[in-house]
């Protein structure tokens, strides 16, 4: 319990209010869905099942009953269906290293718990993607009819620009569901927002050689691409920020020529200071103020604007007492309380929680951030722990508005991490949380915070260089 305590000292939490149930989205559940037609070859029953492929099952086995017994999800799951569904896929497959990861990768993500991890040692950013970088250099965010390319690098092997829409591969039209089961290094997959948000980022390099993806441009215009082999552009790419904008500055301000002020926070962890890891009260505050002072010049700077737009897009989250002390200066925040959390009991069974609760939060309404115009804040499915506390806040306890898609819906703190022998050696983190709204005692986890506007981005905006989500907010604020 002690431990969770200290791990959520750096991912804090924030306020809430009687509506919390109405203004998050539940995950969809992925326990008992088929087997991803990638998990492996057809069964062949000509082909004997190997020892290899024996102790395979086994450890896939193993490492579901680890999660079981050290996640703090809180509702049902069929454990046995999961772990008998793991097993069928290696015994399908053809015994090969790909068959066995996508089959723990499968295991492993239908467990819609977040700050949970999956990494194979000897493959990540090899033959494996990390979430969210990619080495053939293109971008992409989820669309209504697929994945739309928001950030490219010239002369990338793919040949796609800012504003293709991927509409199909190998001649399906599902691109998101395809791709989302192939195996990368991630985070776990705590709703279908954040699902589709990586899978979106990273779906270059989770596409193999040979394959064809059907194209749309933005003229309308259709081709097929042909995957060619693995290629790289320069260095790995983030795909972290939809537009592929630096990541390792602590915050950007800028002033519209229409009088509208926009603030980018690509983080809440500060890259020009070390992260806290003594666990001392003292040192952890000292950061936070720090950073806090960095974003105070931005706002300074910006406010007298009558509307500002705080941009989070892409933010993988950090230290929620940034984000409090930001939201605090909203119109109409108020100090109700809004969470707390509580650590699981490792191995209960049915999962029992310590009855002690932890990391309450509320707003202190005014302060450093005190703002009298009108406010919006933009958000996408890659906004994970802290960047979803700052949305629920702002949409539960103030009158700001958020515009752009759903947040992650991840709300705890990585407690353990286990490895396994295989071959090949991989990893898999637990998250023991559960955090909880005070009003009504409701779990957080796998729930987006859902925008009040939603907003897809346009093919043809992006391919003019055009933010439609940012322009959007900007109407929505001087309306």
């Amino acid at each position: 319990m002690q431990r969770a305590l200290l791990l959520l000292s750096s991912f804090a939490l924030a306020a809430c209010s009687s509506q919390a149930a109405d203004d998050v989205t539940p995950a969809t559940p992925t326990a008992l869905v088929e087997p991803p037609a990638d998990a492996g070859a057809p069964a062949d029953a000509s082909r004997p099942i190997t020892d290899a492929q024996r102790r395979q099952a086994d450890e896939l086995a193993s490492m579901v009953s680890h999660i079981q017994a050290n996640t703090g999800w809180h509702a049902p799951l069929d454990w046995s269906a999961l772990t008998q569904r793991g097993r069928d896929a290696i015994f399908a497959g053809d015994g090969s290293e790909r068959a066995y990861v996508s089959a723990l990768f499968d295991a492993f993500i239908a467990v819609p718990q977040g700050h949970q991890g999956f990494h194979v040692d000897a493959s990540c950013g090899k033959s494996l993607p990390y979430a969210g970088y990619v080495k053939r250099g293109v971008c992409g965010r989820p669309h209504a009819r697929g994945i739309v390319v928001t950030s490219a690098r010239a002369n990338n092997p793919l040949g796609l620009s800012r504003g293709d829409l991927v509409v199909g591969v190998n001649g399906g039209t599902g691109v998101l569901d395809t791709l989302a089961s192939r195996p990368m290094c991630t985070a776990s997959r705590p709703s279908r927002a954040y699902r589709d948000a990586s899978t979106a980022a990273t779906f270059a390099d989770l596409l193999a050689p040979s394959e064809r993806i059907e194209i749309e441009a933005p003229n309308g215009t259709r081709r097929t691409v042909v995957v060619p082999a693995e290629a790289s552009v320069g260095s790995l790419m983030s795909c972290q920020d939809p537009f592929g904008r630096d990541t390792q500055v602590p915050v950007e301000s800028s002033l519209r020529a229409d009088g509208v002020g926009v603030i980018r926070l690509p983080g809440f962890l500060d890259p020009e200071q070390q992260t806290p890891t003594s666990g001392l009260q003292a040192e952890y505050d000292a950061y936070i103020a720090a950073f806090q002072a960095k974003i105070a010049v931005a706002f300074d700077a910006l406010k007298s604007a009558p509307a500002i737009v705080w941009d989070i897009r892409g933010n993988g989250g950090g230290a929620t007492p940034i984000g409090l002390a930001i939201a605090s200066g909203f119109p109409g925040a108020n100090a109700a309380q809004l969470s707390y959390c509580q650590a699981r009991i490792p191995a209960s069974s049915p999962p029992a929680f310590d009855p002690q609760r932890y990391v309450p939060y509320a707003l202190t309404p005014g302060g450093r951030f005190a703002y009298a115009g009108k406010v919006a804040v933009l958000t996408d499915g890659l906004d994970y722990s802290a960047a979803d506390y700052f949305p629920l806040v702002t949409r539960l306890r103030t009158k700001a508005i958020l515009v752009g898609a759903g947040t992650a819906g991840a709300y705890g703190s990585t407690s353990d991490t286990k490895q396994f022998a295989g071959p090949p050696v991989f990893s898999v983190a637990t998250d023991l949380n559960r955090c909880s709204l005070a009003d009504g005692d409701v779990p957080l986890e796998g729930k987006s915070v859902e925008p009040h506007v939603p907003v897809d981005y346009d093919p043809v905006d992006l391919a003019a260089g055009r933010d439609t989500v940012l322009e959007r907010a900007v109407t929505e604020l001087r309306r």
